[in-house]
């Protein structure tokens, strides 16, 4: 699972290299990096088999958006969890990748709510007797309470549907580059 992982990421950016020396991303010097946001949660998660048994897991979640036009963004998230903490980096029973389309709306400029939902592709170590990898819809509900014009203390519920449907509540930080 980790060599999967890795080598996914290392492919990834060995692609991207090329892609900016070829010039394929020359849209990238047209968009503004004060649309760009970062995000970083822990979640209470609870995994369910298909014959019934969840497994509780802490899960760490990294997030990076884009905002587009009327609060409309795209994100991209990358999950790992484990049972017990110490395995949570090394050895995660559970990790995700998701793609979402999120709305949000603002009040006072410190209250943020938003909703997301889009794919996820999910795959487990061999610790649980299921599936290698898992495809599925992903849903997130979230509220945003910001300390300052840029930075937001964050509480989120995250859904991965399929036959090991996935769900948790996590807090966390997001950081926006510029206005959101």
């Amino acid at each position: 699972m980790k060599r999967t992982l890795v080598s996914t990421l290392v492919l990834t950016a060995a692609m991207c290299g090329q892609a900016v020396n070829g010039g394929t991303l020359d849209f990238l010097q047209q968009t503004d990096s004060k649309n760009i946001y970062l995000g970083f949660q822990l979640y209470n998660g609870d995994l369910d088999g298909v014959d019934g048994v969840g497994q509780d897991m802490s899960v760490l979640n990294a997030t990076l958006g884009y905002s587009l036009v009327g609060g409309i963004s795209i994100e991209a998230r990358l999950g790992a969890g484990s049972d017990q903490l110490d395995s949570l980096i090394q050895d995660p029973v559970s990790s995700y990748m998701a793609g979402l389309v999120r709305y949000h709306y603002t009040w006072n400029s410190n209250i943020m709510v938003y909703a997301g939902a889009g794919l996820a592709v999910r795959g487990h170590s061999s610790v649980i007797d299921v599936d290698d990898q898992q495809f599925g819809a992903a849903v997130s509900f979230g509220l945003n309470l910001f300390g300052n014009d840029n930075t937001a203390v964050n509480l989120e519920y995250f859904a991965i549907s399929g036959d090991e449907r996935y769900s948790s509540i996590g807090i966390g930080v997001h950081h926006y580059f510029g206005k959101y």
